[in-house]
């Protein structure tokens, strides 16, 4: 734990002093940089607003947030994510797992706003492409990005692996069901890409299910998804599960010539991204601003302390979300301390 309480220590001092970058109040000002980035990390790790503070006063946070540059704050958390990263064990060519989280929005439209009936009390919300490596233990943030509701998924899975190899070989990228396409699969193969992917139940899936499900066909066939001007050739992996309605027949995709079962086995990880994003949620800021700009910061704010617990723990069980914040909190109180024995400079009394 000792050695755990050094390392919170340190890594969260950098981050604050990382983070302060991105203000520039005026020197004599109440609030400095230090100030503002320590009540951020603060907002996050409690899962509240900058709404209900009274010091800084909600006007000063929001604002000070809307005066920043989103291109450099995004530079710094992606300096910081790199430096956790390297902390973390992790093998040479790990699995990474692509997925979209949407989260509600209470509001009136706007144009990057996605549609979807299935979230609570609205149809508005704000989608975000997440990207997280997850082996065991270590299912960590590589970058998240908000998507509209006209961006390609092509153009998603492409940036996405751009960014990935800055950092990472990935030995193979799970995908959900929405990135079925033929351009999508295209893009894979071209880069030399394997994946694993389940496939949509069109017409002539459905027809195969059935012909495997009666023992016509073998666990794994070539197969050619179409698409209206082009196509592309993978392989159809059918794999069983017995239920309490009887034995049901899912289908996959890929590039691989693996047993039904390792495909199976491979993309179970893929439901560690789901973790993620759900544990994501307990460093998110919550707000009642309308600025895409000020909810985006706060959800690659959280992905960064997410990560950083990720890397605390080191792969282990421990420590829990709710050790770890009472840790940070104790680092964060001693920072502010340290903050307020710094001498300020005298008033311009020009």
């Amino acid at each position: 734990m000792k050695r755990t309480t050094r390392s919170i220590k340190k890594l969260t001092t950098k981050i604050i002093n990382s983070i302060a970058r991105v203000f520039n109040p005026a020197k004599n000002s109440t609030y400095r940089s230090l100030d503002l980035a320590k009540t951020l990390i603060q907002i996050c790790k409690n899962e509240s607003s900058a709404e209900r503070r009274s010091k800084p006063s909600p006007d000063t946070i929001l604002r000070r947030l809307h005066q920043t540059s989103e291109n450099q704050f995004n530079q710094i958390l992606e300096e910081l994510n790199a430096e956790l990263l390297s902390k973390l064990d992790l093998p040479k060519r790990p699995v990474i797992a692509l997925d979209y989280t949407t989260k509600p929005y209470y509001g009136e439209e706007q144009p990057t706003l996605v549609s979807d009936p299935n979230l609570p009390g609205t149809n508005l919300g704000i989608r975000f492409a997440n990207l997280s490596i997850v082996e065991k233990g270590k299912t960590y943030t590589l970058k998240t990005r908000q998507v509209g509701p006209f961006t390609s998924n092509e153009r998603i899975v492409k940036e996405m692996l751009e960014y990935t190899e800055r950092f990472v070989e990935p030995r193979i990228i799970l995908l959900d069901r929405g990135f079925y396409s033929v351009k999508v699969i295209k893009l894979l193969k071209s880069r030399k890409q394997d994946f694993i992917m389940p496939a949509k139940r069109t017409g002539p899936v459905k027809r195969l299910c059935k012909k495997f499900k009666e023992g016509e066909i073998s666990p794994m066939i070539d197969y050619t998804i179409k698409s209206s001007d082009d196509s592309a050739r993978v392989k159809l992996v059918f794999i069983k599960r017995k239920t309490e309605k009887g034995v049901e027949i899912h289908p996959f995709i890929s590039n691989l010539e693996l047993e039904p079962r390792e495909i199976a086995r491979l993309y179970g990880w893929r439901w560690r991204i789901e973790t993620n994003n759900r544990e994501l949620e307990r460093f998110s800021a919550l707000t009642t601003s309308t600025s895409m700009k000020i909810r985006r910061l706060y959800y690659s704010l959280a992905a960064l302390l997410y990560n950083l617990w990720i890397v605390v723990r080191g792969g282990s069980e421990l420590s829990r979300a709710h050790q770890f914040k009472r840790i940070l909190n104790s680092f964060l109180w001693l920072i502010s301390a340290e903050i307020k024995r710094e001498p300020r400079p005298p008033p311009n009394l020009a």
